[in-house]
């Protein structure tokens, strides 16, 4: 059995903290009850980029844990179908929706993708975290764009591979150097970002229905009355 280490789930819980954050406060704009411009104002356009570099960075912390020295394919694949069948359910609803806006790739879509992509680095972990700082900054600094898939439509959430599998390979040089093994977040707090870390997947696909849901009736109560 693998052991689960407690920093990769409470960055993992941290991130599904604030991704609802984030989608409850995008789902009362959609209805008018607050006025944010996501990509404008600085908060709330970088918000989901740190979220999503939580997720790629746990990854990259938690897969060679699992398949180093070796690929341990018979763990691989039933994971990576449960997140490309999750990337599958996001790009249906999302669909259905909003036809205009829907995922066709975004966090799941990346991290499916990423997880086939970054299998030889974890053999290389410390130059694989030089290539990812190198790809996050030609992207930060030099707006340096490796072409990745494309639609006409602007979507909800677009997470290309090039640069953020450059997260995925930060984690692994991390983990080189035992980063996952430290333990100086302990208490309540953190036991219960453990615990929404080790369901992140659950809750990343419902979470966002669910309060899209709630919002939409808590509008439909509100005109009603």
């Amino acid at each position: 059995m693998i052991k689960r280490f407690h920093l990769i789930d409470q960055i993992r819980g941290f991130a599904i903290v604030l991704m609802i954050i984030f989608h409850f406060f995008y789902d009362l704009n959609l209805f008018n009850y607050v006025e944010i411009d996501f990509n404008r104002d600085f908060f709330w356009f970088e918000l989901p980029r740190l979220i999503v570099f939580l997720f790629l960075l746990a990854m990259g912390l938690s897969m060679p844990l699992v398949h180093h020295p070796k690929m341990n394919w018979k763990k691989f694949w039933p994971r990576w179908g449960k997140i490309a069948a999750g990337a599958l359910v996001i790009s249906v609803y999302t669909y259905f929706l909003f036809p205009t806006r829907w995922v066709y790739f975004g966090t799941l879509h990346c991290i499916a993708t990423a997880s086939l992509f970054s299998i030889p680095f974890m053999k290389i972990p410390r130059t694989s975290a030089l290539i990812g700082v190198v790809l996050l900054l030609l992207k930060l600094i030099f707006k340096i764009n490796i072409p990745w898939i494309v639609l006409s439509h602007s979507s909800m959430d677009y997470i290309a591979l090039f640069p953020w599998i450059g997260c995925v390979f930060i984690g692994f040089g991390l983990w080189s150097v035992n980063f996952h093994q430290l333990s100086v977040f302990r208490g309540k707090p953190f036991r219960m970002l453990e615990y929404l870390g080790k369901r992140s997947l659950l809750i990343y696909i419902i979470h966002q229905p669910i309060l899209y849901s709630l919002v939409f009736c808590f509008d439909w109560l509100n005109k009603s009355l």
